[in-house]
């Protein structure tokens, strides 16, 4: 539905905020001047005519210029006013301007009645009687009009009020007000980007209107991420709600220069306007009578720039809980320690993404002009270099700003030598603050464990490879923003404008590289190992051997000098052009120092262990894809290994023995996957206490694991492509094991019994043994076990006992099953059905019908069921406020399932996603906004056509509705998407692995266009483009959409915004990934009013056929029933009534059920509450049959998952989907830093009290 265009022309540039009508000789020099002064006092415009007399009896052009050019006119009606000629045509042209562009007008009626004004009686008679001698009727009556037509306005009557300074207070405040309302994102946010969106953040976390309290906010990030810049945002936005406010800037500065006195006194003079208060104030003691003042007053502080507790506890002495009811404090600083002292919240900044970062660009650099196409490369290149910095960014537009295309190419190639000095001397401050140790950690991780293009490290494994003191070091650096933590996977990771920096910071040691304490450049590292120029300086050196521009000849005294190397890693890949060549072509002769603590070489080429290599402290030894052979006899006695915590070997083929690790005591971890060599673990591997994770997976001629250890310790043992007959029955003695992975163990035909003493056990896999036929006995109750994986197994029963003996919810993994029918059938006569929330029946080409669902299920994914035909009614989670989800993804596909019936395909799917969709929008509404976080739903399946209840266009990307009246009144959910795809084109191309639906861009406009809100949302979804073979329908909501993520985005602004919209525009934008991982950088550009999604590959492909809205509503008093028939039953409509209409275009009918239920079987529904009186019978849209929804209550439970689970994820772990080879399923992701992470959370069942439905035709 396209927007209708306004037929008003756009308003004039706005100078002044404020016009004042007044009568000079009634006002002038009193009440008009004070209200003059204060307006000006609080930085409003205003404009008022100086000119002490008239002359003649039109008003002047500046004037008539005045008024036009104002935003609001305040009229101040006293006794003489009507007297005055140029008065009353004032007032007439201030009334043409309100109805013709939207002019505020606010009367005030000074020492006189208003009803004055209007009868035009008393001393206003008297004028007029005067006025009949020089002006015809007609201009008469225009005055008289307009007087009286002023009068119905909403003013203020200065008779109500008991001094002037309160009625002038007033009118200040009713300016403010309706300043705030005019006031557009543009006008707020104009030169930046993504403001709006973090700006919503830091809003919730004031809780302006929810929290009484004082409340401190923290913000924080990196030098140059924009932190100043929100703080003013938010400043300029709140602090006229608040009865003091001051911005202190650049504290840190401030401090530096011993000037905090003259900021203290600021804040004491701008927050009580009164500098006799500085005399009560004393350095280090708080004053009473100052601290009696901030307990009366409602403030907003802004401290900008703080990196010292002490600074804060000089600047603000007085606790900040007594402060006044109400009082908000804004602190900005790079330390996050600092804000932890105080701050009862603290929001991390987040970076520019790349939409963001270019448009900030764009605007310096182009001063949005379109770049031309050469530019338009070579600024996604700074972009990419910037990394999301504001400030980078700038600097760099600015610094490009007008330069011909040559000068443009030589300074990236600069940038990528030397960085910008400037934005160099604003990051380097945070470095500067940090003591020695923590200066030598900071470059360490620069250097070493955060180097771009290696392999990843995570917190744990720095602290222990590096010494005790960087645990507390490496939370300094954190809290300083000088590195990041992922909150997930704990990857440490570093900005690029930082590693750079640090990177000219050991350039700076010396001139020659061997006398530099890290080396990590290919050329440097060459010239160090072939002219044996090294020193005892080299703490590391980490190499790529493809950035090497030839073989590397090693001397044979390389290493001699490095007596203190501690670090060492060669990374490479398989087929790397050139290599590194020791002088001993057996092996690399290496320095005997004591001090390696890392050793790590990718694809290492030698058959023996690198001699001289000491290994008393040495904690991690990384040798996978090597060709080794053997390390040391495991006959000899074994070396001291004490201090060895991670041993990483796999893909080591030739690897015929595992090393004597009887002495590593303290090992962690040992991966030894892809050994194919391997026959057995050794004995002692039964005394390594401290193993937590063991991977065995895929060394396919490994027969005996009877070493395995046992004990509570071994969280993760996998055991997957082996080729074992039998588990050990003493695996029923690991009772802290998390993850049992026996993945296409293929030889394997069955599991002990003891199998149900794993406590722990949350993952079971055993997809792909096609020698197992039974699912194993699980004879006591299992309460962690979530996940089991049985695909592709030949398994022809589900025991009722095991089944019921799965305490916790659970999801099973049937994909590849021959024997679907018989399984499905065990399932749904299993007692325990109520526990299943995820089920995976794809690629199952036996299986036609799908039974009815639990109301637990959440997933399910029957994609590529090429003869599935029907899916029985839906039964669908109803409970609101109970559905208490965290992080949870729900997802129900039917890809490429082309044998769907119609009825399934229009009616059952759409109708089950609707029932879905408005269950989990109310879920949303009625949960804690942290809760709400991450709930998502997706519907896929075959079809051309857009769901009936969406508003739908049937070609482009974009969608344009009218509003309606009140449309987001109490009963407004959210919204839902949907999209018809076409991936088959892209598909064949083979050049694709998936497409991202990356996010849809809202904008709320007026009518006329002049007011614009825009909103960007994650839309969180991919496909793999080779899966779908035809057109597919897909239907997607997530939290983003719900009305409480408004709310939350656009602050307390909210219910004024709304009131104020009366258009929305969607635009959705979708982006490729090649096959090898990497996105693609094929624009996306954007024109009129669509962002046009065309993706070139040898030819465009039109990726989005169709798209559709669907704006949810509930109702409080009674619910309604999503109905998609297009000519429902007369008996199952009887009771409906029509609620209201969208304006323009497409029409919505909101229908509701008159009773609490609807009895379409009464057999049924009686059959059904003998069980349970909490039961609904509802009426099947195809009027075929009816279907039973149990109600059902859901507890708090937190699942997530994670494709690849490591040991220190634990307490975290909550399920888990391991399959073997190329994954089959296709799941709804959050996707991160182009990491595909779910997050999955499961519901309890129970019963509840009568439900309520709620339908949208």
């Amino acid at each position: 539905m396209a927007a209708s265009s306004s037929s008003h022309p756009p308003p004039p540039l706005d100078k002044h905020d404020v016009f004042i009508s007044f009568r000079g000789g009634d006002t002038r020099y009193t009440f008009t001047s004070f209200l003059y002064e204060e307006l000006r006092r609080n930085q409003i415009k205003a404009y008022m005519d100086v000119r002490e007399f008239e002359t003649g009896d039109k008003i002047s052009p500046a004037l008539e210029k005045a008024i036009k050019e104002s935003k609001i006119s305040v009229i101040i009606f006293s006794e003489n006013y009507a007297s005055s000629t140029w008065c009353l045509n004032e007032l007439v042209l201030i009334l043409k301007c309100m109805e013709k562009n939207g002019q505020t007008v606010l009367p005030v009626f000074y020492l006189i009645d208003a009803f004055i004004v209007r009868d035009q009686t008393k001393s206003y008679a008297v004028a007029f009687e005067e006025h009949k001698k020089s002006f015809n009727d007609t201009q008469l009556n225009k005055w008289r009009k307009a007087l009286k037509d002023a009068t119905y306005l909403h003013g203020l009557n200065s008779k109500e009020y008991r001094s002037g300074p309160l009625l002038v207070a007033k009118i200040v405040d009713d300016v403010w007000s309706q300043l705030r309302k005019r006031q557009t994102s543009n006008d707020l946010y104009k030169g930046f980007y993504g403001i709006p969106e973090r700006i919503g953040e830091i809003e919730r976390l004031l809780s302006i209107n929810g929290s009484t309290g004082a409340r401190v906010i923290g913000i924080c990030g990196m030098g140059g991420s924009g932190k100043t810049t929100l703080a003013s945002a938010i400043f300029q936005k709140l602090h006229r709600d608040f009865e003091g406010h001051c911005f202190l800037k650049n504290v840190k500065d401030a401090s530096a220069g011993h000037r905090l006195d003259e900021l203290r006194n600021k804040l004491l003079i701008d927050l009580f306007k009164d500098r006799a208060i500085l005399s009560v104030d004393t350095p280090h003691v708080a004053s009473l009578p100052i601290g009696d003042r901030f307990r009366s007053i409602k403030v907003l502080i802004v401290l900008d720039d703080v990196d010292s507790s002490s600074d804060l506890q000089y600047l603000i002495k007085e606790p900040y809980e007594e402060f006044g009811l109400g009082s908000r404090i804004i602190v900005t600083a790079r330390d996050a320690q600092v804000l932890k002292n105080v701050a009862d919240q603290i929001y991390q900044v987040e970076l520019l993404n790349e939409t963001e970062s270019l448009d900030l660009f764009h605007l310096h650099a182009f001063k949005n002009e379109r770049p031309a196409k050469d530019y338009e490369m070579l600024s996604g290149r700074v972009a990419y270099y910037a990394n999301g910095n504001p400030l980078a960014l700038t600097l760099l537009a600015k610094m490009l700003h007008s330069r011909p295309i040559e000068e443009w190419w030589s300074a990236l190639k600069k940038m990528e030598k030397v960085p910008n000095k400037d934005i160099q001397k604003v990051l380097r401050t945070s470095y500067e603050g940090l003591d020695d140790m923590e200066k030598d950690l900071f470059l360490d991780i620069a250097c070493f464990f955060s180097h771009p293009n290696y392999n990843e490290f995570k917190r744990h494994e720095v602290e222990s490879i590096l010494d005790e003191e960087s645990t507390i070091g490496i939370s300094v650096l954190n809290d300083k923003s000088l590195i990041t933590i992922d909150e997930y996977d704990k990857v440490i990771s570093m900005h690029n404008l930082l590693q750079q920096m640090a990177f000219a910071m050991v350039c700076e040691e010396h001139k020659e590289p061997g006398n530099r304490s890290r080396l990590w450049i290919a050329k440097d590292i060459s010239r160090v190992l072939e002219t044996d120029s090294g020193t005892e300086t080299i703490k590391s050196i980490r190499l790529h051997l493809c950035e090497l521009e030839g073989d590397l000849n090693v001397s044979p005294a390389a290493f001699s000098k490095m007596s203190n190397l501690q670090y060492f890693q060669i990374t490479t890949h398989e087929r790397a052009k050139f290599r590194l060549l020791p002088h001993n072509a057996c092996a690399l002769q290496l320095h005997p120092t004591n001090k390696l603590r890392y050793f790590g070489w990718e694809f290492y080429p030698y058959e023996s262990f690198p001699s001289g290599l000491s290994l008393e402290n040495l904690v991690q030894l990384n040798l996978t894809d090597s060709q080794i052979v053997e390390f040391w006899n495991e006959d000899q006695q074994a070396p001291a290994l004490e201090k060895l915590k991670f041993l990483e070997l796999h893909g080591s083929k030739k690897l015929t023995q595992i090393p004597n690790l009887s002495r590593a005591i303290n090992i962690e971890r040992i991966c030894l996957a892809r050994c194919a060599s391997l026959v057995r673990v050794p004995s002692y591997f039964k005394d390594l206490h401290k193993l937590q994770f063991l991977d065995l997976t895929d060394c396919s001629n490994l027969v005996n694991v009877e070493g395995i250890p046992s004990g509570e310790n071994l969280k993760y043992l996998r055991l997957g492509g082996t080729a074992i007959e039998a588990v050990p029955s003493s695996i029923g003695c690991l009772s802290g094991l998390l993850v049992l992975n026996l993945h296409d163990c293929t030889m394997l035909e069955n599991l002990p019994t003891s199998i149900c003493k794993l406590k722990s056990l949350q993952v079971l896999d055993l997809s792909g043994c096609l020698g197992l036929e039974n699912f194993p006995e699980i004879l006591e109750p299992m309460e962690s076990l979530m996940h089991i994986s049985l695909r592709g197994t030949m398994i022809k029963e589900l025991p009722q006992s095991s089944i019921e003996n799965l305490k916790a919810h659970f999801d099973l993994d049937l994909s590849h099953c021959e024997n679907i029918e018989f399984l499905l059938s065990d399932l749904c006569r299993s007692r325990n059905i109520d526990k299943l929330v995820k089920l995976n029946v794809s690629y199952c080409e036996n299986l036609k019908s799908i039974p009815q669902f639990p109301p637990s299920l959440t997933n399910l994914d029957a994609s590529d069921c090429k003869s599935l035909e029907t899916i029985s009614s839906w039964r669908t989670p109803l409970i609101q406020e109970m559905r208490s989800f965290l992080c949870m993804c729900c997802s129900y596909r039917f890809d490429n399932c082309q044998k769907l019936d119609q009825n399934t395909r229009n009616n059952v799917i759409p109708r089950g996603a609707s029932l879905e969709i408005l269950s989990l929008a109310r879920s949303t509404d009625k949960l804690e906004s942290k809760c709400g976080h991450g709930l998502s739903l997706a519907f896929c399946y075959p079809g051309g056509d857009i769901p009936n209840y969406f508003i739908s266009r049937e070609s482009g990307t974009t969608i344009n509705i009218d509003l309606r009246p009140n449309w987001c009144d109490a009963n407004f959910l959210g919204f839902a998407f949907c999209f018809v795809l076409d991936l088959v084109e892209v598909g064949c191309e083979k050049l694709f692995d998936h497409t991202r639906i990356t996010e849809c861009q809202f904008r709320f406009m007026n009518d006329d266009g002049s007011v614009v809100y825009p909103c960007k949302v994650p839309v969180k979804l991919h496909l793999q483009c080779s899966k779908l073979n035809s057109d597919h329908v897909l239907i997607l909501y997530d939290h983003d959409l719900s009305r409480k993520k408004l709310q939350e985005t656009f602050g307390a602004n909210w219910s004024s915004i709304s009131t104020i919209v009366t258009k929305a525009s969607f635009d959705f934008r979708l982006s490729l990934h090649y096959v090898d991982g990497s996105k693609s950088k094929l624009p996306v550009f954007r024109g009129g009013d669509v962002w046009s999604n065309y993706i070139g590959c040898n030819r465009c492909c039109k990726i989005i056929k169709k798209c559709g809205i669907w704006l949810i509503y509930d109702q409080e008093d009674g619910g309604q029933l999503m109905n998609i028939d297009q000519k429902p039953k007369e008996e199952e409509t009887k009771r409906f009534a029509e609620h209201s209409q969208v304006s323009g275009g497409s029409t919505l009918e909101d229908v509701c059920l008159g009773d609490d239920k609807v009895n379409a079987n009464t057999a049924a529904v009686a059959a059904e509450e003998e069980e349970s009186q909490c039961v609904v019978q509802l009426s099947q849209v195809s009027g075929e049959s009816t279907s039973t929804n149990e109600v059902v209550r859901f507890a708090d439970e937190k699942v997530n998952t994670n494709n690849e689970v490591e040991e220190e994820e634990t307490r975290r772990l909550a399920q888990l989907s391991i399959v073997s080879g190329a994954s089959t399923s296709h799941e709804v992701v959050c996707i991160e830093d182009e990491k595909v992470k779910e997050d999955e959370s499961y519901p309890n069942k129970s019963s509840s009290s009568k439900i309520h439905f709620t339908t949208k035709l």
